[in-house]
């Protein structure tokens, strides 16, 4: 029974430690709407190397906060394809680690390790999409 015991307060203790207020606030991927004109664009991500392809705009696209490289490219038949690179910026929800109480160190280091302790920028992704040039009459 006393061991039992223990092992419940160790657990709890433990836990205790992993609560990240970047964590909780806003999790590890942040919804970008993505829109073009005209509408109907394929929208591809690449987000820490893997490239998918998600869908045509208007959407709303699920980027990696922590990976290191995220690029959204649009593509429509008869137009000049486009592409947007996300930069990243370190979200205000990492200071809840020291003003809510939290152990700091260890609430700023998972807010770290799975990357929710960043925004990626630009915020929404709005595109116009430029013609392609005729080939007949680029040849003229």
């Amino acid at each position: 029974m006393r061991v039992r015991m223990a092992l419940v307060v160790v657990c709890l203790s433990a836990l205790s430690l992993l609560n990240a207020c970047a964590t909780v606030a806003h999790g590890r991927y942040q919804s970008v709407p993505v829109s073009s004109s005209p509408s109907g664009a394929d929208v591809t991500v690449d987000c820490g190397g893997r490239v998918r392809n998600i869908g045509q705009t208007p959407l709303v696209a699920k980027l990696k906060r922590g990976a290191d490289h995220c690029e959204i490219t649009m593509t429509k038949e008869g137009y000049e394809p486009t592409s947007v690179v996300f930069s990243k910026s370190t979200s205000g929800w990492i200071w809840g680690n020291l003003f809510i109480g939290d152990y700091v160190l260890a609430g700023a280091l998972v807010d770290y390790l799975d990357g929710a302790m960043y925004n990626r920028l630009p915020k929404t992704v709005q595109f116009t999409l430029a013609p392609q040039p005729d080939a007949r009459t680029a040849s003229r």
